[in-house]
């Protein structure tokens, strides 16, 4: 087996083409055929097979019934999901979050786009939350959330365009919104007012308002909600409404961002 030296250390040429099989994903939406990865990455299908093989028994890469092609595996997408947990900006988000919380007493979780889907990343919950919201690592579907409305409405383009290009919008309640048309619309009000809302969407008697969080570039990475009864949320909704984007502008400068989140 060969290797590279460098001054940083000996470089194993076996595990460098497997990090730049899995690096192909970065640049190509579409599953991709060992012929696909020979091509990219410049090697004969028998050490592509190999490497693609090895990476699919431990569940990095995950294959395609359908077409014998391979994706990303839930390896990667657990590994992502560790890794926002233990980043920087979730210590600089749990302070304002519990301040959110324990000032309504009212459950407050944290969502990221990872991979495509919507994932709990955090959640604090008061003494006696309104609901149980889904427990950290879950997906969460993104047409009936406040949540999903805000990080479908800060996403480019072509991320927006291939989640929705085959989402399902399932009705859960008469206030779901079941297609796309009506939910792009809903988007373009969410990134005019700054926050969204899910106003009995998911479920009856529910509702939630979320804010966005940005990074230092501008880029909206998470976004946060406050779950609450209907019937509590249309008696404090404006103040409630204040208070989330006093928190997501709180976060966001902490995170370095210098732009205005909201008009306050």
């Amino acid at each position: 087996m060969s290797s590279k030296t460098g001054s940083e250390g000996r470089i194993i040429q076996s595990v460098e083409r497997a990090i730049k099989a899995i690096l192909l994903f970065l640049e190509n939406d579409e599953d991709l055929a060992i012929k696909d990865f020979s091509k990219l990455l410049d090697l004969p299908k028998p050490t592509i097979h190999s490497i693609v093989n090895t990476l699919t028994v431990y569940n990095v890469l995950e294959q395609n019934s359908e077409n014998s092609k391979y994706h990303l595996g839930p390896v990667l997408f657990r590994l992502g999901l560790q890794y926002a947990r233990n980043s920087d900006f979730l210590s600089a988000t749990r302070v304002w979050i519990e301040r959110l919380a324990y000032k309504y007493g009212k459950t407050v979780n944290v969502c990221m786009l990872i991979a495509g889907k919507m994932v709990v990343v955090y959640k604090f919950d008061p003494i006696d939350p309104v609901i149980s919201y889904p427990n950290v690592g879950a997906t969460v579907p993104i047409h009936y959330t406040a949540n999903g409305k805000v990080l479908l409405a800060h996403a480019d383009d072509a991320t927006r365009d291939k989640i929705l290009k085959t989402y399902i919008f399932q009705k859960l309640t008469e206030y779901t919104i079941t297609n796309r048309a009506d939910y792009e619309k809903e988007l373009e009000t969410v990134k005019e007012e700054g926050i969204a809302y899910s106003r009995q969407e998911s479920s009856i008697g529910i509702s939630t308002i979320s804010g966005p969080i940005f990074n230092h570039n501008g880029l909206v990475i998470a976004s946060f909600s406050i779950v609450s009864t209907t019937k509590e949320m249309e008696d404090k909704e404006a103040n409630i409404a204040q208070e989330v984007k006093i928190t997501s502008s709180s976060i966001s400068k902490q995170l370095g961002y210098t732009g205005e989140v909201h008009s306050l």
